[in-house]
């Protein structure tokens, strides 16, 4: 026994049988192929630790050429056996593959640590299989000097001075000691390499950071409106309080003033009558203290006459009283002056409701199929009159049939909305709402009892409003424009006059009981006049 050494680079202290048996096992022979045991010194080599250090003297292309583990005694003769019978087993640990050209041969290093004497294709194949590279990914031939290192020839001459053993445990192919300049450079380029293996993977992260951040931005951006919106809110509220406290505060101031003129003749009486009361109690008293006085003398003097005595006429007090009537013409005169004060207050409070309500603008049209045979509506849907003529559109269950009235396509159950029409130049119309199920057909009688919240003027000077029984309202000055506000919620129908800022009338503690519509009638035209639509107009915001 002594130590067998393949060229494969294993080594084991056995016989020449156990070294072909690891030879046939890792294939480092070709199946059927037999070295002799002649032949073997070449790759086995009994070390002796007492021999005499080797030194490579000649240029390493020479020693290359030959067998690593040569001595130099060998004549040239066994050298070139040797060269013609490795490069023999070359071809088969390459998988039969044609030699490859020595001279394309480096010291291949990959960026995993993987090192080789072989060609770039070799490298390559090696960077395919074990995923050193990503898919698809090439890198250039002229790129590989950081992964590889040709041999030069005119390097210094290696100098083996450790025992052999110590040499055989590293590369046979190892190079010359490098400068820490070339460790360097290679290991920035190896560290590019590997860059480009997790550059997919750090695009894909930035590409989600910049998503997140975006995300972030939106949702600050939004903050910042909530809080300037709550500000601008707070001031608009800020505002609208100090108006209707003053608003307030001045029918408060109103009533009090009432209050305190109906009560004032109230305390005048009472001082008066206290006045009065204390004169003829005063007054009998003095009487009385006269009689007492005309006892005592009658005492003294019996033939003396009492009227002689006293100088007093009974008769004067059958028709002394005081007067405790109440004055109920004075309170109700007072009572009416206070409500006429309180309506005139209130008419300043419609400038405040209008700037409040036309922010509940919606847009109104016209519902063709409920309209009256008698009715022309506009293509836009915002204009109605009586055409003089009916339609031929057919009858249908949704349709007035004797009323010239029509709906609005707008339903509403909840929240609340805001529309103003033109009503200039009419002698006559009927505005409001209705609910959806209320009676279309037949003469009807329009009241909330039957499912219609309307004003109406008639008579080109009377106005309206539509009650059991109609309550008559007063009008400064003829409308031009009717606003109508509904807040579904609260049960208020409310309107007025836009051109004059100024309240109408309005329904209150409304009954809906299901969804709502607009409700339009436009009258009859009597000898042309109130020839003129009835037009729903754009709301101008109120400032």
């Amino acid at each position: 026994m002594n130590d067998q050494v393949c060229h494969c680079g294993w080594t084991k202290r056995t016989t020449y049988h156990g070294l072909r048996v690891h030879q046939g096992m890792k294939g480092c022979t070709p199946k059927g192929m037999r070295i002799p045991q002649s032949e073997q010194p070449r790759f086995s080599h009994k070390p002796s630790y007492n021999e005499p250090q080797i030194k490579i003297e000649e240029p390493f292309e020479d020693h290359f050429k030959s067998s690593v583990f040569e001595t130099p005694q060998r004549s040239h003769q066994t050298t070139e056996l040797e060269d013609s019978r490795a490069r023999q087993v070359l071809d088969f640990s390459i998988g039969g593959q044609q030699t490859p050209n020595l001279s394309d041969m480096n010291v291949q290093v990959c960026h995993c640590g993987w090192t080789k004497y072989t060609t770039y294709h070799g490298l390559r194949v090696h960077q395919g299989k074990m995923g050193c590279t990503p898919k698809g990914m090439r890198i250039p031939q002229n790129e590989q000097f950081r992964f590889s290192h040709k041999l030069s020839y005119n390097e210094p001459q290696i100098k083996i001075e450790e025992p052999f053993e110590d040499h055989f445990k590293s590369s046979v192919f190892e190079t010359p000691h490098r400068s820490r300049l070339t460790t360097e450079l290679e290991d920035s380029r190896a560290r590019r390499v590997l860059d480009f293996s997790i550059g997919g993977q750090q695009a894909k992260q930035e590409k989600l950071k910049a998503h997140l951040q975006q995300q972030i931005h939106i949702r600050e951006h939004k903050m910042a409106e909530v809080r300037s919106s709550v500000t601008d809110c707070k001031a608009s509220l800020d505002a609208e309080w100090l108006e209707v406290n003053n608003f307030f505060s001045d029918i408060i101031k109103v009533v009090e003033d009432a209050r305190q003129k109906a009560l004032q003749p109230l305390e005048e009486r009472r001082r008066k009558v206290k006045r009065d009361t204390q004169d003829l109690l005063q007054k009998l008293q003095r009487e009385i203290d006269v009689l007492k006085k005309a006892i005592d003398e009658t005492n003294k003097n019996p033939d003396l006459e009492a009227s002689l005595l006293t100088g007093l006429n009974d008769s004067n007090w059958k028709n002394v009283h005081v007067d405790t009537s109440l004055s109920f013409g004075t309170l109700r005169a007072t009572t009416s002056t206070m409500m006429k004060q309180i309506h005139k207050e209130l008419d300043k409070l419609s400038p405040i409701e209008l700037r409040r309500i036309t922010k509940f603008a919606v847009d109104v049209k016209l519902d063709p199929t409920t309209a009256h045979q008698s009715l022309e509506i506009s293509d836009n849907g915002k204009k109605v009159r009586d055409g003089g003529k009916m339609s031929r559109d057919p009858d249908s269950p949704q349709r007035f049939n004797m009323f010239g009235s029509i709906l609005g396509l707008n339903r509403l159950s909840s929240g609340r909305a805001y529309w103003e029409v033109e009503v200039s130049k009419k002698t006559g119309w009927d505005l409001g709402v209705a609910r959806c199920d209320a009676n279309r057909k037949g003469k009807l009688s329009i009241n909330p009892d039957n499912g219609y919240w309307a004003t109406v003027h008639y008579e080109d000077q009377k106005y309206a409003a539509l009650m059991t029984p109609p309550v008559s309202l007063s009008l400064k000055r003829k409308p031009q424009k009717v606003g109508v506000f509904v807040d579904y919620e609260e049960g208020l129908v409310s309107f007025y006059d836009v051109t004059s800022q100024s309240h109408i009338y309005s329904f209150t503690e409304c009954l809906f009981g299901g969804e709502i519509l607009p409700y339009f009638s436009p009258h009859l035209k009597q000898n042309e006049k109130n020839s003129n639509p009835l037009i729903i107009s754009a709301v101008q915001k109120q400032q």
